[in-house]
């Protein structure tokens, strides 16, 4: 009964959060949040599911809560308690399947994602009976369940095409290939061969076509990696089947929406990948069947048409012949000029003509054509695939394949000149051959980076090119674009004689109404910016001095568009112009900071592009390093503008992935103090909120906002030690976030008196004992011993050994030779192993007991180790830094990621001793004059390579040891 009555009252709270009354909507939402706690809430979700009684929408709910609770919380956190039982785990996964296959395709759908989200953690080591279970249940006669378990499976093993190759990604391949190979090869076998007696069927044609596409895409998967065995040895019963799909034709599967890709064509493009994988990566085995492809992707290709229908199929298709055209094996195919002229008039020239489709993204959708375009974009078009073709048949036809195109391109361009308004796409199709030819590689930083040496690519520029941008800016703008476009991809080939005059040009079309035309002037101005020569802009601060003002101005004008208000590449250019431009920028400062925290107010609303959002912070961090450099009065007239804008949106529950860029730029203006001013007093409290601590990403900035508190006046802190060791204790009983409790702690030490914090020092030294001995990590370990050095040396070894004997007494011992002598050489970083072996010497010289009784025995030992810290090179714990400036593969996230223009100060905690080797042959000296003979007894008794190596450091200091 209490079963019926949960699963009731589970039933209506999951209704009433589609009310459109406000609080029942609510109320419901807080009582799903509390059952969430309970153990069996996810097992009650999965038998809603399957009760009839229920309505459908209330079972989809159902099912998309526990999708959501399983992408929440399946994933087991090693700093957090499991929030699903074992019991919970092992029933869903037990009975998930059999329900997903029950049920109505909307529920169905929802389970299905969830089964994908508990592979990811769980699959194959913790369900190893997933797969089996999964395949038998193909045996169905529902096509409809079909697809959907080849959809999970699909999901599962997508990952197979970019997972980094390991022992364990080969073991589960091989699992999967054992379990699933043969019975997808029957599988396709069946679903094929119902084609021919439901050709007039459009509805099972459909299902037919489903399950074929899903086929397609996990034997794609399955391949990806290597080719297996049983793919090889069964290669004429697969590549058979998808060939036939190949040549397909039946109007039936056409699309109701010509615009939209149907399911032969996904299918078909799923076969051309699959070609394509095979011809890159097996040619030799696959070598046999590559004629019969190219013979029927051709004939397919040729018979498309510019229809969104074939906009997945054609560049597939393109890059599969690309892949061969490139092959040495069949180059004898392609280098005669019948067939250079063939793939010109069938397939390049037709494939680079704006299409209908894409004038009208150009004018209403600018955003998406920009993204389909711009250089560095991964998105396949039509026209990027025909464009990669060109370059593949230059490979090793580059004189032909130059000589013929260029013969198409000057009959294009005579056809534009002879009636401009009327044919000017004809100049944009022989722009883009151009371009395609010249280009024989590219990179992101530096755009195009060799060129064709068939191609005049200065002559081209400066006949069609700055002609085009200095007529009238209102005409054609496509063709601007293009040549903005094409100014951005040669800017390093552009002689530094032009730069000049081309900003004031490119500076003209910031102004345009076209979102395209003032995104590429805007992206233009930031890459022209960014050459360097020998280190220097080419485009030096003096020679821009006399455009700062017109481009700031230009820049911030494209932001007042509707579609442009978080226009990336504008923002983009404005960090650019700050960066080159650096103290000049001062008579703009005022401009600048004004149009940024306006910008800010309003995308605080409502944020909705990380990169935007990032790169308006590196302009202000950028603004404030290059004008306070020279003028530290300007702080005070940041902080004005600044503080208000900020402490509001840290209010703001809709932009909390700003806290992380504003408590760096607070960091970065802080640390350029050396008084503590009321701004900055007027916020420390607010800092010491645990909501404030609850996102993750504002951790690093946060401690570093804090360290910079404590080193420009300490007692700011006042009565909020104690807060801020709670901020300590809560950071190293995280795995991810010890290491910043770490320097949170050694800030207090190195800043703050020691009667401030010498009644704590047990306590927060025993929180690391604590964690060293329930849940060490290599990197903690090394945080302990950077510690322990860095304690040493600013408040005596003996001190820490009584800190230590407070906890436990004698526990020191163990401590030293089981952990601290053990992990020095670990340590890693420059500044980080110069404070470890200045700390370690002073234990080693300068404390009283680590020369008596049993610590005797670890002296030779602590001494091979600061030596081995100079001598030997680092060892790697496995850590590594993210690559933060790139923003291209950065999702919408609460993260931390660091502003390039706000480093944080380079700073020597150990900074009063400037050569440790020499400090270390100093204080054996002192300590030998204490204990004559027996120091010199000590290094006599040890291995030659550190006998050298002391006597070198010995001679260095000028020193002598009794």
């Amino acid at each position: 009964m209490a079963q019926q009555q949960a699963m009731q009252a589970l039933a209506q709270n999951l209704q009433a959060t589609g009310s459109h009354e406000t609080k029942k909507r609510e109320a419901a939402e807080e009582w799903l949040k509390r059952a969430e706690t309970q153990n069996g809430y996810s097992v009650m979700l999965l038998k809603l599911c399957t009760v009839q009684q229920v309505p459908l929408q209330t079972r989809q709910a159902g099912a998309i809560q526990l999708k959501n609770f399983v992408k929440k919380c399946w994933a087991r956190d090693e700093d957090e308690k499991d929030r699903i039982s074992k019991e919970d785990r092992t029933n869903v996964k037990s009975n998930i399947t059999s329900v997903m296959l029950s049920t109505e395709e909307r529920v169905r759908k929802q389970l299905g994602e969830a089964i994908h989200l508990i592979c990811m953690q769980d699959f194959p080591k913790d369900w190893p009976n997933f797969l089996p279970d999964i395949v038998k249940r193909l045996s169905t006669n529902d096509p409809a369940a079909i697809v959907t378990i080849l959809e999970v499976i699909e999901s599962v093993v997508r990952r197979y095409r970019y997972e980094t190759k390991s022992e364990r990604l080969w073991t589960e391949v091989k699992f999967v290939l054992d379990t699933f190979a043969a019975p997808l090869l029957a599988l396709l076998k069946k679903i094929a061969g119902l084609i021919p007696a439901n050709a007039k069927n459009a509805v099972v044609l459909k299902q037919i076509f489903e399950c074929l596409n899903q086929i397609c895409q996990i034997f794609y998967s399955l391949a990806s990696q290597d080719l297996p065995a049983f793919f090889e040895d069964n290669m004429d019963g697969f590549m058979g089947i998808f060939l036939s799909i190949i040549n397909y034709r039946n109007d039936l599967l056409k699309p109701r929406d010509e615009d939209e890709p149907g399911l032969l064509e996904m299918t078909q493009a799923g076969v051309c990948n699959i070609a394509r994988l095979y011809t890159d990566k097996y040619e030799e085995e696959f070598q046999p069947l590559v004629p019969k492809f190219v013979e029927s992707i051709w004939k397919l290709l040729v018979g498309t048409n510019e229809k969104g229908r074939y906009d997945e199929l054609v560049p597939t298709a393109i890059k599969f012949l690309t892949s061969v055209v490139e092959k040495e094996w069949h180059k004898k195919n392609f280098g005669n000029a019948k067939a250079i002229k063939d793939f010109a008039e069938k397939v390049i020239i037709p494939q680079l003509k704006l299409r209908e489709n894409d004038q009208e993204n150009f004018e209403y959708n600018g955003l998406e054509y920009v993204r389909r375009d711009m250089e560095g974009s991964d998105v396949d078009t039509r026209r990027r695939t025909t464009v990669d073709f060109i370059r593949g048949l230059c490979k090793f036809f580059e004189k032909e394949v130059t000589a013929i195109m260029n013969g198409y391109v000057e009959g294009l361009l005579k056809q534009y000149q002879a009636n401009p308004e009327k044919d000017w796409a004809l100049k944009d199709v022989a722009m883009y051959i151009v371009m395609a030819l010249a280009i024989r590689g590219s990179t992101r930083q530096k755009g195009a980076t060799q060129l064709n040496p068939h191609i005049k690519v200065m002559d081209f520029f400066k006949s069609q090119v700055i002609t085009e941008l200095k007529a009238d800016p209102k005409r054609t703008p496509v063709l601007k674009a293009d040549c903005l476009k094409f100014v951005a991809s040669f800017r390093t080939h552009i002689p530094p004689e032009y730069y000049k005059p081309l900003i004031p040009i490119i500076a003209t079309y910031l102004k345009h109404s076209n979102y395209v035309v003032h995104t590429y002037a805007a992206a233009c101005i930031e890459r022209l910016l960014s050459v360097k020569d020998n280190g220097q802009p080419r485009l030096s601060k003096q020679a821009l001095a006399e455009y700062l003002k017109p481009l700031m101005g230009g820049l911030f004008q494209i932001f007042k568009h509707e579609d442009s208000k978080e226009n990336e590449y504008g923002m983009k250019a404005v960090m650019r112009l700050c960066a080159v431009g650096e103290e000049l920028l001062a008579g703009v400062a005022g401009l600048v900071i004004k149009s940024i925290t306006g910008i800010l107010s309003e995308v605080a609303k409502n944020p909705r592009n990380p990169n935007f959002n990032h790169y308006v912070f590196e302009s202000l961090a950028c603004l404030i390093e290059n004008i306070c450099k020279k003028n530290p009065q300007a702080l005070t007239n940041f902080e004005q503008a600044l503080f208000p804008p900020f402490e509001t949106m840290l209010g703001m529950e809709t932009c909390r992935e700003f806290g992380p860029y504003v408590f760096q730029i607070l960091s970065q203006l802080l640390e350029k103090h050396t008084k503590m001013t009321k701004p900055f007093q007027g916020i420390f409290r607010s800092l010491l909120h645990p909501e404030m601590w609850k996102n993750k990403g504002n951790v690093p900035a946060m401690i570093r906002l804090i360290v910079a508190y404590l080193k420009v006046d300490h007692t700011v802190i006042g009565s909020n030690l104690e807060g801020l060791l709670g901020i300590f204790q809560k950071l190293i009983a995280s795995k991810r976030e010890d290491h910043y409790g770490m320097a949170l702690i050694c800030a207090i030490i190195e800043h703050m008196p020691s009667s401030m914090w010498q009644k704590y020092a047990a306590t927060f030294v025993g929180m690391m004992f604590q964690r060293l001995m329930k849940s060490s990590t290599p990197k903690f370990i090394v945080d302990f011993v950077g510690f322990v050095s860095f304690f040493n040396h600013k408040h005596g070894p003996d001190n820490f050994v009584q800190v230590c004997n407070n906890i436990q007494k004698g526990i020191f011992g163990n401590l030293l030779n089981k952990i601290i002598i053990q992990n020095i050489p670990k340590v890693s970083g420059k500044v980080e192993r110069k404070s470890c072996a200045v700390g370690m010497t002073d234990l080693l010289c300068k404390s009283r007991i680590i020369f008596t009784g049993d610590f005797v025995k670890s002296w030779p030992h602590l001494l091979k180790v600061i030596v081995d810290l100079f001598e030997l090179p680092e060892q790697s714990i496995g850590q590594s830094d993210e690559d933060i400036f790139d923003m291209s593969q950065r999702g919408f996230k609460t993260v931390y990621a660091r502003l390039v223009f706000a480093p944080e100060p380079k700073y020597d905690p150990v900074g009063d001793v400037q050569d440790v080797k020499v400090y270390l042959a100093q204080n054996l000296a002192n300590l030998s004059r204490q204990h004559p003979g027996k120091i010199m007894g000590i290094i006599g008794s040890m291995p030659q390579k550190y006998q050298s190596a002391l006597q070198q450091y010995i001679q260095k200091a000028g020193v002598t040891l009794q």
